[in-house]
């Protein structure tokens, strides 16, 4: 599989590592550990800026060395002011059956992050700005204000929903059905919880995000209990659309079994079109991250996806084997092979497709 075609894309991705791209966020890093995504992410929820203590981890434990003498980055420039940023280039060659093999080699998004804080732990700004590949594109702006013993929050602006796994993955079954990933915010308020092992996240926006455009309302709760070998949480969203009402309601989990993190996720949506039709979709998500030799990561993760359960024999699965590493410290490495099984008569269904993806991030 690995010809001259492949060669030339593979050197250049290479190269655009240098640019860079952060490891965003991956759930199973917050097994490992025993914590809440809020522990290594200024977003309760997860992803986009690190705080702190998430710049150290992934300079001092997640890469294999450290180059240079310089002291560790921790995102803060001024005493009121902390910055990041996300680069990511990738190469993808996909194999469709009755189709010619197609590559791409891709510089996929740039992203800046910003937190000012206004009122030391009490009020603060963050912005999460995309400047590529596209125009400018502002993913999250919001005011947070913290309470006195920063255990409640309350959030106004625009930012991603609450919602399941916060996967780096948006192209999983899970995260497609769903709607709710890193390619969709929405507008309103958010409130939280965040005290020892518990968290509890909830919002109510104005309908746009998960990818639907509306003019009604849109509820979403996430919650979860975490312990230091394992995590389970419930998802709910409710959206009111002019179209049809769209209810989803998830269960997951975490469990570390020696080297071995799993992660798992099933979700319901049930749409009511308003033409009085009605529909119910479940997707699924099994996956095990296994640590080698304590920075190497072998990711195989199993997706399942019945778009109507009125529908019979329409079920889609993929299988995915992806290795990441970060050799040293802002650089991540992921190589993986992905295999798609759908309906034999959609040839899209299945695929096959190997893809390097190159990151930077500081």
């Amino acid at each position: 599989m690995l010809s001259y075609r492949l060669i030339v894309p593979l050197v250049t991705a290479l190269v655009l590592t240098s640019l860079g791209q952060a490891v965003q966020a991956e759930p199973y890093l917050a097994v490992q550990k025993g914590m809440q995504c809020a522990n290594c992410h200024s977003n309760p929820a997860g992803g986009g800026k690190r705080t702190v203590y998430g710049n150290v981890f992934a300079q001092s434990e997640l890469a294999a060395r450290r180059w240079g003498d310089s002291a560790l980055w921790t995102g803060e420039v001024a005493k009121w002011l902390s910055i990041g940023g996300d680069l990511r280039a990738s190469f993808v060659d996909t194999d469709t059956p009755g189709r010619s093999s197609t590559s791409d080699t891709s510089f996929n998004r740039g992203t800046l992050y910003l937190e000012a804080s206004l009122i030391p732990n009490r009020l603060s700004l963050y912005i999460d700005e995309q400047f590529s590949p596209n125009d400018l594109e502002n993913r999250e702006i919001y005011l947070r204000l913290n309470s006195k013993d920063t255990r409640w929050y309350l959030i106004a602006g625009q930012f991603y929903l609450p919602y399941g796994l916060r996967l780096q993955d948006d192209t999983a079954f899970v995260r497609q059905a769903t709607g709710i990933n890193f390619a969709t915010t929405d507008r309103g308020l958010q409130g939280g919880y965040n005290s020892g092992p518990w968290s509890v996240i909830a919002s109510v926006t104005d309908g746009s995000g998960a990818g639907r455009d509306s003019a009604g309302n849109q509820v979403s709760l996430v919650s979860s209990y975490v312990q230091p070998m394992w995590r389970t949480g419930i998802s709910v969203n409710l959206n009111e659309d002019d179209f049809g009402d769209r209810t989803m309601f998830g269960l997951f989990g975490g469990l570390k079994t020696g080297p071995v993190a799993w992660l798992a996720e099933i979700d319901r949506i049930s749409d009511d079109i308003s033409s009085g039709v009605s529909t119910e979709a479940f997707a699924g998500l099994l996956e095990a991250n296994w640590t080698v030799h304590g920075k190497h990561n072998v990711k195989l993760s199993y997706d399942f996806l019945d778009p109507n359960n009125d529908i019979s024999e329409d079920q889609q699965v993929r299988y995915s084997l992806v290795w990441e590493y970060s050799p040293i410290q802002f650089v991540q490495t992921r190589l993986g092979y992905r295999l798609y099984d759908g309906i034999p008569q959609v040839d899209a269904q299945n695929r096959k497709v190997f893809f390097v993806e190159l990151h930077g991030f500081f």
